[in-house]
């Protein structure tokens, strides 16, 4: 059966008859034009549109001492939110389960908006100091993941799973917070 298909393929194999070696060879493409003169240069810059159309460069300044390194700044926003996005998930799952934590309220006599709110508070507060480059940023952040741990402790003896939930997502907040202090910039010696 193998030679029966290398026989055929022998056959379809062209001749020197019909392809003669002396064919021209095709001209190779001609190099790309260089990039055009007005594109913004690629540097790690952030631009600011400018009126006219063009891009002007912007620096950021340098973080002063006790503000958080760029990097940081962006894992510490990036935790919170994340704390933020757990308890929205929290939530949901409780309406969907039917299971009533305090700060929610059963679903045919929801408690009011502020209480509702008080466990999406301190998350949002976080991060607005992680946005704002507040110097007491990760302070503020270590407070907020209290408070979140805090809000656990309504629910531990009706709901011990959902509170589980709540203190670990409040244990993520303030462990976050805690390494936060990390990458904080340094006062020059």
């Amino acid at each position: 059966m193998f030679d029966q298909g290398y026989a055929a393929h022998e056959m379809d194999l062209p001749h020197d008859a019909e392809h003669p070696a002396s064919a021209p060879l095709p001209r190779p493409p001609l190099p790309l034009p260089a990039p055009p003169v007005f594109l913004p240069p690629v540097l790690p810059q952030t631009y600011d549109l400018a009126p006219a159309g063009f891009y002007t460069p912007r620096l950021q300044p340098p973080p002063d001492p006790g503000q958080f390194t760029p990097a940081w700044r962006t894992l510490f926003i990036a935790g919170w939110i994340g704390v933020l996005l757990g308890f929205a998930a929290v939530w949901q799952s409780c309406r969907v389960a039917g299971v009533a934590p305090w700060w929610l309220g059963p679903e045919t006599n929801q408690r009011s908006f502020v209480i509702i709110a008080v466990p999406f508070v301190a998350p949002i507060t976080a991060v607005v100091a992680g946005i704002a480059r507040f110097r007491v940023a990760c302070y503020i952040g270590v407070a907020a993941g209290i408070v979140t741990l805090a809000v656990a402790l309504g629910d531990r003896d009706r709901f011990p799973g959902v509170a589980a939930v709540e203190a670990l997502i409040g244990c993520a907040g303030l462990l976050i917070s805690i390494g936060a202090f990390a990458g904080r910039m340094r006062r020059p010696r």
